[in-house]
């Protein structure tokens, strides 16, 4: 009898050993594939950084068609390639739902994670892609702030000075030059945990009135695991994400009621996400409570 209590003893130290073994395994697999991205990653941009310097900046006129190509082909290589990267190493799935239409238009997205300027590209890859981003992008990063700061986007500060809008302008002025399309997050900052903050009309308006450009509703979710560095390294491998295209909203449409279409863009994005998460198309960040009230919605609300 003590001898049978004591192989029985034996045989689940064994599996414990092994349980902790693969666990280690493990780990030092999911640490080295990361180490592997991060080095891709870093090789990728200043692939691109350097091709997109002499290719774009060097070798073409200052406001050539050649400058342009080029500038979009190289934005789109890299933030295809990026994502690529990021779904092939580290396992990662990114659902697209519905259709990117032809044609240039305000893309109308929220914002979840510093990888959304390469999903939501990678999403709508048969439009070139502008971004209105914050000022301090605009140097340090290989290949982003170069795009940002001669390509065709916006960097602005918070606080919507003259500045702001004169760079605003500046940008939506070039939108026909660049044969693009401009994404703006109307939240204003990332959503670190994933609730849908209000949307404000302000850079919106600016672009609109100056191009009467249709506006494209996105939806983004699931990328709220990843708001900074630190949470990419930790939750990106094996998340999952899922991008909605909407139908666009024409310029008859928004025209003289903005604040009204930018809310319904909103109601939209909030019912697409809450849907998402209810049919377990992307798991739920911890703080979200299915049926909750949109606290987002009553704050603007409040705010108007």
């Amino acid at each position: 009898m003590t001898k049978a209590i004591d192989q029985e003893t034996r045989r689940d130290r064994i599996k414990v050993q092994r349980a902790r073994h693969s666990a280690v395994l493990g780990s030092l697999a999911r640490w080295g594939r990361l180490a592997i991205y991060f080095v891709a990653m870093l090789l990728v941009c200043l692939y691109c950084e350097v091709v997109g310097r002499v290719w774009s900046l060097w070798l073409t006129e200052k406001g050539s068609a050649a400058r342009a190509r080029r500038a979009n082909l190289v934005t789109r290589h890299w933030h295809v390639v990026l994502t690529e990267l990021t779904l092939t190493l580290l396992d990662s799935r990114l659902d697209v739902r519905g259709t990117v239409p032809e044609g240039r238009y305000i893309v109308v997205s929220n914002h979840q994670s510093i990888a959304d300027i390469a999903v939501i590209p990678w999403a709508l890859r048969t439009l070139n892609v502008k971004f209105v981003a914050k000022d301090t992008l605009g140097r340090g990063i290989p290949t982003v702030s170069m795009a940002l700061r001669h390509w065709g986007s916006a960097l602005i500060s918070r606080q919507g000075t003259r500045s702001d809008i004169a760079c605003l302008k500046a940008m939506a002025g070039g939108l026909a030059y660049w044969d693009a399309s401009v994404v703006v997050f109307p939240e204003g900052t990332r959503s670190r945990d994933g609730r849908l903050q209000p949307y404000k009309s302000g850079a919106v308006r600016v672009i609109a009135n100056e191009t009467q450009l249709s506006l494209l509703p996105i939806a983004i979710d699931g990328t709220h695991v990843a708001p900074d560095i630190a949470g990419f390294a930790a939750h990106i491998p094996k998340a999952r994400g899922v991008v909605t295209i909407g139908t666009p909203v024409p310029y008859d449409a928004w025209n003289g009621r903005l604040d009204e279409a930018i809310q319904g863009i909103r109601d939209w994005a909030h019912s697409t996400i809450e849907c998402g998460r209810r049919d377990g198309s992307v798991p739920p960040p911890i703080s979200w409570i299915e049926g909750a009230p949109d606290l987002g919605a009553l704050s603007s609300a409040v705010t108007d």
